[in-house]
């Protein structure tokens, strides 16, 4: 069931993008949370991977320097794209700016900045050639699929306990 490897693949990736998050913000004393749920899943990370996985085993280039800058600049341009898009889903249901960028230099809009966007072209390039066939081989293909049912009915509960939050919220300010 390829729907499930999918998922498994968008929620692992999720969970090292918060692992990410955490030990960047740990690091730079900040008391920011990476998710905007109470899991440890920051979701533009594991789609943003989904993409790019996509694209590369659709593409399947030969491996050569330049199809790594082609791909550098795919990933670059997918990754920042999501996270263009998934900053404004965000903000348009939940009203808050998870990121901003507005305080970088080469920053367009609130969610992306051209700083960022070449950290993200080459973790991905780092993901996707280094850690990601080590990742598939021994975790990824290996959830068991009742593992992933478990995963995905707590994030569904954590997606619904967002929800209730927002309108209590939202009907608190109307009061």
């Amino acid at each position: 069931m390829i729907y499930l490897y999918y998922i498994n693949l968008i929620f692992f990736y999720s969970l090292l993008g918060f692992i990410l998050e955490s030990v960047v913000y740990k690091i730079s004393n900040s008391n920011c949370h990476s998710s905007i749920f109470m899991g440890p899943y920051t979701l533009v990370y594991g789609f943003g991977m989904l993409f790019c996985l996509l694209i590369y085993n659709n593409l399947n280039l030969e491996t050569n320097f330049l199809t790594y800058i082609i791909y550098y600049l795919i990933f670059t341009f997918i990754t920042t794209l999501t996270e263009y898009i998934g900053g404004n889903v965000i903000h348009f249901f939940l009203k808050i700016d998870k990121w901003n960028y507005t305080n970088h230099k080469y920053h367009f809009g609130k969610y992306i900045c051209l700083d960022y966007a070449i950290y993200w072209g080459l973790l991905s390039l780092f993901v996707v050639f280094i850690l990601h066939p080590f990742f598939n081989n021994n975790i990824i293909q290996n959830i068991p699929s009742y593992a992933t049912y478990i995963i995905l009915t707590i994030f569904i509960i954590d997606l619904l306990i967002l929800i209730k939050k927002k309108i209590v919220k939202q009907n608190s300010t109307i009061s």
